[in-house]
């Protein structure tokens, strides 16, 4: 089944617009960091929804945006981590989705944080800070396990390390997480990073395929990379997909393109997730690309957030 025709026309504007390549990007002598922010700027006002509140606070140094119902909000959170290639602080359309989010977790409360990105900081930073968030969350009375974790790109990163450091720590889990094209392989040894290259509108260059031992060379010199510093790319914190799984981890919901090079991780992670006995469920779309959920105007993103909120309202209601 092909990609319906809005979602291929929003394939081909992340190919003009967002491809991140770092042949392209040299071809084209962008400064990554500065084009990947280059959108932070738009639409910066958040306009709030009738009947909830919006506020911000500092947690660490760390902006953390709450957004809830003014009357009856239940327990329940959606505790939202940002992708952007940890390059790209919070764009606005992540707020865009809070009320539904709210909605699907029965009057729940959402929060957003603005962790630190590279070239500024490199890992740990990322994770120390969501982990001050989350203790912050609990402070304030909400319970790890009323708590959906929700991830896009290096988001899901971010969220599998939550849940990595939550297992090691021996702390309580949340209810579930929801992961839409997490970037969880620092090594880009996947199968899909070579016969996905030539599809992949964001990651790829149309028509070519490379041998495998040249993804490593071709994909690892990119800036996206910075944000490791001196970690090596094997750590299974910054690789969550060469981490171990068992049966303490919260039921997985992970959406990927069909024709993202980044396929094979998530396929991978999820495969883990089962094999240890965790509830998990992969959905691939075909033809569709890296994050597509989160743009939601096409068909096929409507539907993976229809999906999304149908696994928030069972788990919530567990």
């Amino acid at each position: 089944m092909k990609a319906s025709l809005l979602g291929t026309i929003f394939g081909e504007i992340a190919r003009a617009a967002g491809n991140v390549n770092p042949i392209i990007v040299e071809k084209k002598n962008k400064n990554l960091v500065k084009d990947l922010r280059s959108m932070e700027p738009l639409f910066p006002i958040f306009l709030g929804r009738r009947g909830y509140s919006y506020k911000k606070v500092k947690v660490d140094g760390v902006t953390t945006e709450v957004f809830k119902p003014k009357k009856n909000a239940s327990e329940n959170v959606v505790f939202v981590c940002h992708g952007g290639a940890y390059v790209s602080r919070m764009m606005f359309y992540y707020r865009l989705l809070n009320k539904r989010y709210s909605k699907a977790s029965y009057g729940g409360t959402v929060i957003h944080f603005d962790y630190t990105c590279a070239p500024e900081a490199t890992h740990p930073t990322m994770i120390n800070q969501t982990l001050k968030v989350w203790e912050w969350m609990e402070k304030e009375g909400y319970k790890a396990e009323n708590v959906i974790v929700v991830g896009d790109s290096a988001g899901g990163n971010l969220a599998m390390q939550l849940l990595l450091r939550l297992r090691d720590a021996k702390k309580t889990m949340p209810r579930g997480v929801v992961l839409f094209s997490p970037w969880i392989d620092m090594t880009a040894s996947g199968d899909s990073y070579v016969y996905n290259y030539k599809y992949d509108p964001v990651f790829g260059i149309r028509g070519e395929t490379p041998k495998p031992e040249d993804v490593t060379t071709l994909l690892q010199k990119s800036e996206l990379y910075m944000w490791l510093g001196d970690t090596p790319r094997d750590d299974p914190y910054v690789s969550p997909v060469l981490a171990e799984y068992d049966s303490s981890f919260p039921p997985l919901l992970c959406f990927v393109g069909g024709i993202e090079m980044l396929r094979s991780e998530s396929e991978t992670l999820v495969k883990k997730f089962q094999d240890a006995g965790v509830e998990a469920t992969l959905v691939v779309p075909d033809g569709m690309f890296h994050a597509f959920p989160i743009y939601e105007l096409f068909p096929e993103a409507q539907h993976a957030l229809k999906q999304t909120f149908a696994f928030m309202r069972e788990k919530f209601a567990e």
